[in-house]
């Protein structure tokens, strides 16, 4: 019998409380799938609405290959965004004892200037942005190891923890965003690099895949919210006393020392 969306709900909801990673539920059944996944996701952004938590946009995961291939997975995620995953990059280090396996990954972030409800060409997507900026996320899967299914990430809202946010940018101000470069530093070390292209070959196609996904189940982004277009990367982890520079070409940079 598939795993009650109620009770992946409490569980998620208990290990990401206390620290305390859990096994991955497509081990215990393995015919939960993405549809399942998403019934969760949809709950537990109903339970954080209600704990007065804000949906303030929408992230999407695993849109390259690379990280599509680590993570075992073979399709791109959608998840949601809230006030409380906002931090600020000074404020990483105190906030570092409430994640149990943090990491952070260089993002492509777009603010929308109007809603998303329908399917969009790229050009369109192109039109409806208000900013770009470079963005950093902090991953923190509640599964041990990372260890899991599609159904079981999409349940854990693609892993989201936190998330930091550059300058603001006009979007054509830049002249190619597939051809940015993007680099990671630890201490003062490049262990990362990629272009734009790393994100389904053209940042601005995963507002084309999130407004598909919105109208296939018949939802609404509300303008000025933000996007994260998905890793450029594979995720670093966190550990304390070490720098990390997030740097996007043309869009500035994310510091986080801890």
């Amino acid at each position: 019998m598939t795993i009650a969306a109620e009770a992946a709900v409490a569980r998620l909801s208990k290990a990401r409380r206390s620290g305390v990673t859990i096994e991955p539920f497509s081990d215990v059944d393995p015919s939960v799938d993405a549809t399942w996944g998403y019934s969760v996701q949809d709950l537990d952004r109903q339970n954080r609405r209600a704990n007065s938590e804000n949906v303030i946009g929408a992230k999407l995961g695993l849109t390259s290959l690379a990280k599509q291939r680590r993570m075992g997975v073979d399709t791109p995620v959608v998840g949601f965004l809230t006030d409380a995953m906002t931090v600020e990059a000074d404020r990483v280090s105190a906030e570092l004892e409430r994640w149990a396996q943090p990491r952070i990954e260089p993002e492509i972030a777009f603010a929308t200037a109007c809603d998303i409800s329908g399917p969009i060409t790229r050009a369109e997507a192109a039109a409806l942005v208000d900013f770009v900026t470079v963005g950093a996320e902090i991953i923190d899967s509640r599964f041990t190891g990372y260890r899991f299914g599609l159904a079981d990430v999409i349940a854990d809202n693609t892993s989201a923890a936190g998330m930091i946010l550059g300058p603001p940018h006009r979007l054509a101000d830049i002249d190619d965003l597939a051809a940015v470069q993007c680099v990671v530093e630890v201490n003062g070390v490049v262990v990362r690099e990629a272009l734009g292209s790393a994100v389904l070959g053209d940042p601005l196609l995963s507002l084309v895949l999130l407004a598909r996904h919105l109208a296939e189940r018949g939802e609404t982004l509300s303008a000025g919210s933000v996007v994260l277009a998905g890793a450029l990367t594979d995720a670093v982890p966190l550990n304390t006393h070490c720098r990390y520079v997030l740097r996007v070409e043309s869009l500035g940079a994310v510091y986080v020392a801890l």
